[in-house]
């Protein structure tokens, strides 16, 4: 009988566990949600929202006012790109687009030219 409980036990707990884990891998923002939060955030002019999805360290660099700059220049219509930046050792950059579906399969790839580096760094 004893041993029928702790079987018992140990499977709601790994239940328990295992609910726990699907549901903060389920939940997680990927960069459409972040850019999704940014732009509503902007829109509405709450800066402050929009500089905590900013990373720690980072908000103190972009003033309020290129947010207020976003918001200027910002549309109705939106798309959302997801790109992944390769540097190499030897400085050279590859800038590889991603569809935008969970898979992340490359759809183009572009070699960054030594003027627009500067912008990744």
């Amino acid at each position: 009988m004893k041993i029928k409980n702790i079987i018992i036990v140990v499977s709601v707990l790994l239940n328990v566990v295992f609910g726990f884990l699907f549901y903060n891998e389920t939940t997680k923002k990927g960069p459409v949600d972040v850019g999704l939060s940014f732009k509503e955030a902007v829109r509405v002019e709450n800066y402050e929202l929009a500089k905590t999805l900013m990373a720690e360290g980072r908000q103190e660099h972009i003033a309020e006012e290129t947010l207020k700059k976003v918001n200027e220049v910002m549309s109705a219509g939106t798309s959302f790109k997801t790109y992944e930046l390769l540097e190499f050792d030897n400085g050279e950059m590859v800038l590889l687009n991603l569809t935008p579906d969970a898979k992340y399969e490359i759809q183009d790839v572009v070699i960054v030219p030594d003027e627009l580096k500067s912008i990744f760094k």
